[in-house]
C-alpha cells in the first residue's frame, strides 16, 4: 500500500494579499486577474507602494499546488510536498504551516543563501478577481536533482503546477518528475495554472502535455490559450488529446468534464463572492480527493465546486482548516 496518495511539486510562495480599487491596477499597469514575474526588487516596491496606501497585508502560504495539496490533506489524502524555500522567516513560516496541517515535508528543502523565499503579492479588486506579483526568489532554483527516486515507490499520484514551467531548473524538475512517476506507474495530474504562463511558456507546457498526463486542470480562458481554439467544446476535445481526464473549471457557472471524448457540464453552486485568489487551487484539492476517494468525475467536480464556492466567500486563498471538514460533512449530507 502507497504511503503517499498524492505528492505535490511547485512553487512555495508566501502570500501578501491587499484589497486594492481597479484604478490602483490601472496605475501600476497591471492585467485584471493574471499573474505577473516580477524580480526581488520590483516586489519591494511594489509592495511598499500597497501598504503606504491600503496598510498591512494578509499573511498567508501559497503557490498554486501548496493550497492544492494544503486542501486535499486536510481533506483526509496522505499527501507529501516537494518544493525549495530559503532559512528565512519566509521559509519557515512556510513548512512549519504545511507540517501543521499534515503534509510530510521531507522531501522539501532549505537552504542557506542570499536569495530569499518566494513571495506573492496579491491584489483583490472589488469584482473579488485576484492579479497577482510573483517573485520566484529561491524556489525557482527547485530542480531536477531534488527529485528524489524513493518517493515514487511509495505515492499514487503526482501533481505539478503550470507555474513551474516559467524557470529552466523548475521546468526539469517537472519532466524529471513525470519520468520517474511513469517509471513507477505514478499517476500525474497537472494545471496550467495561468494563462499569461499558458502564453508564455507554451512550448514547455506542450512537452508536459505531450508526455500524456491522467489528469488536467484548466479554466476556460486557458484552454482557449494552449489549444489556439476559440470554441470551448473544441478546446477540451483537444486537451483530451493528451490526458485520459481534463476539468474545465467555468467561474461560477461549474465545470466541464472529458473523458473518452465524452463531455460532462457540473454545474456551481451561487454566492456572493469575495475573493476568488485560490479557488481553482481549492477545486483541484477537492477533485483530486474524492478522484482517489474512488469517487466518479462527476461527484469529485460537484464537490470540487461546492468547495470552491465556498473559498470564495472568505478573504484569503485559503479556509480556515476546520471549515474544509465542515463543508466535507456538509456537501456528503446534500
Amino acid at each position: 500500500m502507497a504511503k503517499f496518495d498524492l505528492i505535490g511539486l511547485g512553487n512555495a510562495l508566501v502570500d501578501s494579499e491587499f484589497h486594492v480599487t481597479d484604478s490602483f491596477l490601472k496605475k501600476k499597469g497591471f492585467e485584471k486577474g493574471t499573474m505577473h514575474l516580477v524580480d526581488s526588487d520590483e516586489q519591494t516596491n511594489l509592495l511598499n507602494s500597497l501598504e503606504k496606501e491600503y496598510g498591512k497585508p494578509s499573511l498567508a502560504c501559497g503557490g498554486s499546488a501548496t493550497n492544492t495539496i494544503f486542501a486535499a490533506s486536510i481533506l483526509g489524502s496522505s499527501c507529501s510536498y516537494i518544493c525549495k524555500v530559503g532559512n528565512d522567516k519566509n521559509g519557515n513560516f512556510y513548512l512549519d504551516d504545511l507540517s501543521d496541517a499534515g503534509v510530510n515535508i521531507d522531501h522539501s528543502v532549505m537552504l542557506d543563501s542570499n536569495i530569499n523565499s518566494g513571495t506573492c503579492t496579491v491584489m483583490v479588486s472589488p469584482d473579488a478577481e485576484r492579479t497577482m506579483s510573483t517573485c520566484l526568489g529561491i524556489s525557482s532554483d527547485l530542480s531536477a536533482t531534488d527529485v528524489a527516486d524513493e518517493i515514487f515507490s511509495d505515492s499514487r499520484l503526482i501533481y505539478l503546477e503550470g507555474y513551474m514551467m516559467s524557470g529552466d531548473d523548475s521546468y526539469d524538475a517537472c519532466m524529471e518528475a513525470i519520468k520517474l512517476a511513469k517509471s513507477k506507474n505514478v499517476q500525474i495530474a497537472f494545471t496550467l495554472s495561468d494563462p499569461n504562463i499558458v502564453s508564455a511558456f507554451k512550448e514547455r507546457m506542450l512537452n508536459v502535455l505531450n508526455s500524456k498526463v491522467d489528469v488536467l486542470f484548466c479554466n476556460d480562458e486557458e484552454a482557449k490559450v494552449i489549444t489556439d481554439l476559440e470554441n470551448l467544446e473544441h478546446a477540451i476535445k483537444k486537451l483530451g488529446e493528451y490526458s485520459k481526464k481534463v476539468f474545465v473549471t467555468l467561474g461560477s457557472k461549474g465545470a466541464m468534464i472529458l473523458e473518452n471524448s465524452d463531455i460532462e457540464y457540473v454545474e456551481g453552486y451561487k454566492v456572493d463572492p469575495i475573493d476568488t485568489n485560490g479557488a481553482g487551487d481549492m477545486f483541484a484539492g477537492a477533485v483530486l480527493n474524492r478522484l482517489l476517494g474512488g469517487s466518479s468525475n462527476a461527484e469529485a467536480a460537484k464537490f470540487g465546486c461546492f468547495l470552491a464556492s465556498r473559498g470564495v466567500t472568505v478573504f484569503g486563498p485559503r479556509l480556515q482548516r476546520e471549515d474544509y471538514l465542515k463543508y466535507q460533512k456538509e456537501f456528503n449530507s446534500l
